[in-house]
C-alpha cells in the first residue's frame, strides 16, 4: 500500500520552519522600527534623537532572537500552543538580555536607552505572538504543511487525543489511517481509513512512507507494547504513545532516566505548594485586578441601574461560597434572578420532569430558567453578572483564575476532591468556565477544577484569561 502526500516529507519538514523564521524576522524588524519610532517621537519632546546602524537593525539583533527561538525548538517541535507561548516568552527575554549585554560590551550605547529596551521588548514579544498565532491559524485552517501520521489504536483514548489535536493550534497532524484489531470507536473507522491490524503494523508503516506514528492504546500489555514499538521503530522518525497515566497531574512533570537500569522516573511538581508561586499569583491578581476594577467602574454603575429598574430588589446578590481550606466567604455578584427564585424553581421543577432531570445532572437549567430576569439573561450571556467578583479578587477571597466558587451545600457532591480544590482560592474564571460551562456536568466541573489545582502554572492562568475574553465577546456556553 502506498499512501504518499503531495509535498515530499523532506521539503515539508524544511518549509514549515523556514516560514516561521521569515515571519519571526519580520515581526522582530517591525518591533525595532516601532520602538525607534516611538523613541524618536519622545526624543522630539526632549530634543534628542538616535541613529541605529543597519547591521544591528537588519541582521544582528534579529539573528540573536531567531537563534534563541530555534534553541527553544519553537520552529520544529509540535506541542500544545500553551507550551509554545511559554517558550517564546523565555526565548525573547533571553535574546533581549543577550542583545543588551552584547551592545554594552561593543560600546553601542546608542541602543542601550532604557525606554527603547522596554518598548522593543514588549513589541517584539507581542509581534512574535501575533504573527505566530496568525500563521498557525492559517496553516491549520488551510491544511498546509500538515504532518502525516498513522494512528495505532481506535478507542476512546484515540478520540480524546484527536479532539485535542483538532482544537490546539500547536498540532498540525493529518491522520492518513488507523491500525486496530478491534476498533472500539464508532466514528474513527468512518472518518479514517482502517489500514490493518497490529500484527502487520510494521509492514503497513514501512509501505506508507509515514515517518510519525501515534500509539493510543494505554491499556496494552507491557510486552505487547514493547514488541510493537520495536517492530515499527526502524521505519519511522518519531513514535508518540500515550502511557497508562491518564488523569495523573502531568503538566509540571519532568522525566528522568536511569540509563544503567533502563528506568524512567517522573518528577511531579506541586506548584501551588511553593510559597513563591502563591505570592506571584497573588501579585498578579492585585495588579491586573486593580486595573480592571478601575476601568469597569462605569460599567458596574450602568448594570446596577438596569437591574434596579428591571425588577424589585437589590442590584447585588451576595452569597456564601466555599473558599480556601473549605472556609466560606461572601461572593459578590449582580442579581440576575428574581428575589423569590427558590420558590419559582421549586414549582417549575415539580411541573417539568425533564427540567428536574437536567437539574440533577448539571445543577443548572441550561436553556430556560424561570428564575432569571430580563436583564439577568443578558448579563449572564456575557458573564457580566460576575464582574463584582473583582472586589473579591482584590480582597484575596478569590483569584482571577481558579476553581469554581462552589456552594456550601455542594460539599457532599464534591466528595473526596474537596481537599484538593480548596488548596487555593476559587476563581472568577477557570478551566470549566472556558470549556463548555453549562454544557459540562457537575462531575465534569469537579474533575476540571481538580486538574487545574494539580497542574497550576501562570501560563495556564494566562491561557484561561485569554479564552475567557473570547467567550465573553461571543457569549458561547453562557448560562
Amino acid at each position: 500500500m502506498q499512501t504518499r502526500t503531495r509535498i515530499p516529507t523532506r521539503i515539508r519538514r524544511i518549509c514549515a520552519p523556514l516560514l516561521f523564521i521569515v515571519f519571526d524576522y519580520l515581526a522582530i524588524l517591525v518591533a525595532e522600527k516601532m520602538a525607534f519610532g516611538l523613541h524618536d517621537l519622545y526624543g522630539l519632546l526632549i530634543g534628542t534623537s538616535y541613529h541605529v546602524p543597519d547591521a544591528y537593525l537588519y541582521f544582528w539583533i534579529p539573528l540573536v532572537f531567531i537563534a534563541f527561538l530555534a534553541i527553544s525548538q519553537t520552529y520544529t517541535k509540535m506541542q500544545p500552543i500553551l507550551e509554545t507561548v511559554r517558550q517564546i516568552f523565555y526565548a525573547v527575554l533571553y535574546a533581549l538580555i543577550t542583545c543588551i549585554l552584547a551592545l554594552y560590551f561593543m560600546q553601542a550605547s546608542v541602543l542601550a536607552s532604557r525606554l527603547y529596551v522596554v518598548l522593543f521588548g514588549v513589541l517584539a514579544l507581542f509581534n512574535v505572538y501575533a504573527t505566530r498565532y496568525a500563521l498557525l491559524k492559517f496553516l491549520k485552517g488551510t491544511n498546509t504543511f500538515m504532518k502525516p501520521v498513522i494512528l495505532i489504536g481506535a478507542g476512546k483514548t484515540a478520540e480524546q487525543v484527536l479532539r485535542s489535536f483538532e482544537r490546539d493550534l500547536g498540532y498540525r497532524y493529518k491522520v492518513i489511517g488507523i491500525l486496530d484489531d478491534n476498533p472500539v470507536s464508532q466514528t474513527l473507522p468512518q472518518k479514517f481509513l482502517l489500514m490493518g491490524t497490529l500484527d502487520n503494523a510494521a509492514e503497513i508503516v514501512h509501505d506508507s512512507g509515514v515517518k510519525t506514528v501515534i500509539v493510543t492504546v494505554p491499556g496494552m500489555e507491557k510486552e505487547k507494547l514493547q514488541a510493537l514499538l520495536e517492530h515499527i521503530q526502524p521505519y519511522v522518525r518519531d513514535i508518540i504513545f500515550v502511557p497508562d497515566l491518564i488523569g495523573v497531574p502531568l503538566y509540571n512533570v519532568e522525566a528522568q532516566t536511569l540509563f544503567n537500569e533502563q528506568i524512567m522516573m517522573l518528577s511531579l511538581r506541586n506548584n501551588l505548594a511553593r510559597r513563591r508561586n502563591r505570592m506571584f499569583k497573588r501579585f498578579f491578581d492585585i495588579a491586573v485586578g486593580g486595573l480592571l476594577c478601575v476601568s469597569i467602574l462605569p460599567i458596574l454603575l450602568v448594570i446596577a441601574i438596569c437591574i434596579t429598574l428591571d425588577s424589585k430588589g437589590s442590584a447585588f446578590f451576595n452569597a456564601q461560597r466555599i473558599g480556601k481550606h473549605g472556609k466560606t466567604f461572601t461572593c459578590y455578584k449582580f442579581r440576575s434572578m428574581h428575589t423569590n427564585a427558590g420558590e419559582i424553581l421549586k414549582e417549575y421543577l415539580a411541573a417539568h420532569s425533564a427540567a428536574q432531570e437536567e437539574w440533577n445532572t448539571f445543577a443548572k437549567l441550561r436553556d430556560y430558567d424561570p428564575r432569571v430576569t430580563k436583564v439577568g439573561r443578558w448579563i449572564r450571556k456575557y458573564s457580566l453578572d460576575e464582574l463584582p467578583q473583582i472586589l473579591n479578587v482584590i480582597k484575596g477571597d478569590m483569584s482571577l483564575v481558579g476553581p469554581r466558587p462552589y456552594l456550601p451545600r455542594e460539599k457532599e457532591d464534591i466528595g473526596e476532591y474537596l481537599s484538593t480544590i480548596t488548596l487555593t482560592v476559587p476563581g472568577v474564571t477557570g478551566f470549566w468556565q472556558t470549556s463548555g460551562r453549562n454544557d459540562v456536568s457537575f462531575a465534569g466541573r469537579v474533575a476540571m477544577d481538580t486538574w487545574y489545582v494539580r497542574n497550576w502554572s501562570i501560563w495556564l492562568d494566562l491561557m484561561y484569561l485569554f479564552k475567557t475574553a473570547k467567550i465573553v465577546l461571543t457569549g458561547k456556553g453562557a448560562y
